[in-house]
């Protein structure tokens, strides 16, 4: 029985990496159809006009030729592509690897991790704080800040809080209106979310699945915490974050080699005079191959362990302990109070990306969450809070 469990937790696993790394959208979209045209094509081959005549069937010839011959020249076309394709995958990948193994130039560049950064969030997370010193670290974080202030403009945002939203212009009056311990759950999910870079040019569907994923998977972690009584939930968010700093620091290194390489062939082109080769790669927006073959890479995700314990492993040792836990896949029993919250927030938050891209069947779900160590109680309080929504009012 435990096996065949195992074997099912596997198998949920590749399904959602597949469907990270593939075009599966949580909402409803039309999806692409990449045989459609040439179905088209066929069925327009299949009815030519029938007329009588020997001129005519001179004609009907002398037409299948010709499109025997652009068929060819397309077919000679689509093989040139494909291996100017191959070339910048290989030369692509090969880059982003060799970049990915300095890590404190990820974890500065990609991750964005400075100090400024982890002075905020120690801060906010570990100790007990005035509004003052608090608006003055904000400071030092322009985005943070910027996006702080706007939101206390935002009556959605601060009904939920149960205030009334002002449009405000200095950060510690907007830091007096969320107070602190809404900012503790705020702060994290806001500085992450940059992170994963979700307004870049290439896939913005990979860091929209992506953000949605960390933000349900934090939040799990966070009500799994309070249900436990865990002193600090609003590191909730962080664990989730450090998990995902293989997939966002791949991804942004991805972001800046692409351009690197495709500049590299652009001017290689042009110095050897190949101007199909070099219109090829100038047109070349995005490449899904590579960066799926890249996150597949990383799935193991030892690398967000090698990323985050320079970074935490001073303040938050517990979230160290507790990620490497996952990351090597300890039996849950042997786990820490952390690290079990971790397994099951994972789970959860897995499934719950599944089920709004309509890939998770039913009859799946009692086996799932025995694996998950996940109760019935549990499940159904993880899945009327809408956790793939921000929650300003824990």
């Amino acid at each position: 029985m435990v096996n065949k469990l195992l074997s099912k937790a596997t198998n949920m696993e590749q399904l959602f990496l597949r469907f990270l790394v593939g075009k599966s959208k949580i909402y409803k979209e039309d999806d692409y159809n990449d045989g459609l045209n040439e179905k088209e094509e066929n069925n327009q081959d299949l009815n030519p006009e029938q007329e009588n005549g020997w001129n005519q069937r001179i004609l009907l010839s002398v037409e299948k030729e010709r499109k025997m011959r652009v068929l060819e020249e397309k077919k000679l076309e689509e093989r040139r592509k494909a291996l100017l394709i191959s070339r910048f995958q290989r030369s692509l990948l090969t880059t982003v690897n060799a970049k990915l193994t300095k890590t404190q130039t990820i974890i500065s560049e990609h991750l964005q991790m400075h100090k400024e950064c982890i002075e905020l969030l120690t801060t906010l997370i570990v100790k007990d704080t005035r509004y003052s010193v608090l608006a003055e670290l904000l400071d030092r974080n322009p985005h943070a800040r910027n996006h702080v202030i706007g939101l206390v403009s935002n009556q959605d945002f601060m009904g939920r809080l149960g205030r009334s939203n002002r449009i405000v212009h200095d950060i510690q009056t907007a830091v007096g209106m969320i107070g602190i311990n809404g900012l503790r759950y705020l702060i994290p999910a806001l500085m992450f979310k940059r992170r994963i870079n979700i307004y870049n040019q290439h896939n913005r569907l990979f860091t929209r699945k992506l953000w949605r994923y960390q933000l349900t998977l934090g939040q799990a972690c966070t009500s799994l915490m309070l249900e436990e009584d865990y002193h600090r939930p609003y590191e909730g968010q962080m664990l989730s974050a450090m998990l995902n700093f293989a997939y966002t620091a791949s991804f942004n290194e991805y972001l800046a080699s692409f351009d690197h390489v495709r500049t590299d062939m652009i001017m290689a082109a042009r110095k050897q005079d190949q101007g199909k080769v070099h219109d090829f790669f100038y047109e070349l927006s995005s490449d899904l191959a590579s960066l799926q073959s890249l996150l597949i890479t990383k799935s193991d995700l030892m690398m967000s362990i090698a990323l985050a314990t320079p970074v935490f492993s001073k303040d938050f040792p517990h979230l160290i302990v507790a990620l490497t836990e996952e990351v090597k896949g300890i039996e849950f029993d042997k786990r820490t109070q952390l690290g079990k919250i971790l397994f099951k927030a994972v789970y959860f938050a897995k499934y719950e990306q599944l089920r709004a891209a309509r890939l998770f069947k039913g009859e799946w779900l009692a086996d799932y969450l025995k694996t998950a160590h996940i109760d019935q109680a549990a499940f159904q309080l993880l899945s009327k809070q809408e956790l793939f929504r921000f929650k300003p009012d824990w």
